[in-house]
């Protein structure tokens, strides 16, 4: 990444694929003028945010499950998970539940 802004579904990528935490990864995001708006998980997802790029047709799901840990998944659309939209891998392609869920590092 050539500057601290994250724009593309990439940069998030390459941050969740270096290792980053919850706290730090929502503060990078709403640094680059990305938006949340609550998540609705199911029981075993928890609760968490969806944060969509006005720039860019990509999103961010953040959850932290009932145990305290945290996953993030990067969306090729801006609903984080909705109609159409795919979870990408570490490429940035369409992947597997295993390969489209990234855990973050505990606080």
């Amino acid at each position: 990444m050539s500057s601290d802004r994250l724009i593309t579904a990439l940069d998030v990528l390459a941050l969740l694929i270096e290792g980053i935490d919850k706290t730090t990864l929502e503060t990078k995001l709403m640094a680059s003028a990305w938006t949340a708006i609550a998540a609705r998980g199911g029981s075993k997802s928890g609760q968490g945010h969806i944060w969509s790029n006005p720039g860019s047709q990509c999103s961010v799901r953040i959850m932290s499950k009932p145990d305290g840990s945290c996953y993030a998944r990067v969306y090729n659309g801006p609903g984080g998970g909705g109609p159409g939209e795919q979870p990408l891998n570490e490429l940035g392609q369409p992947g597997t539940r295993r390969e489209t869920h990234f855990l973050l590092i505990s606080n």
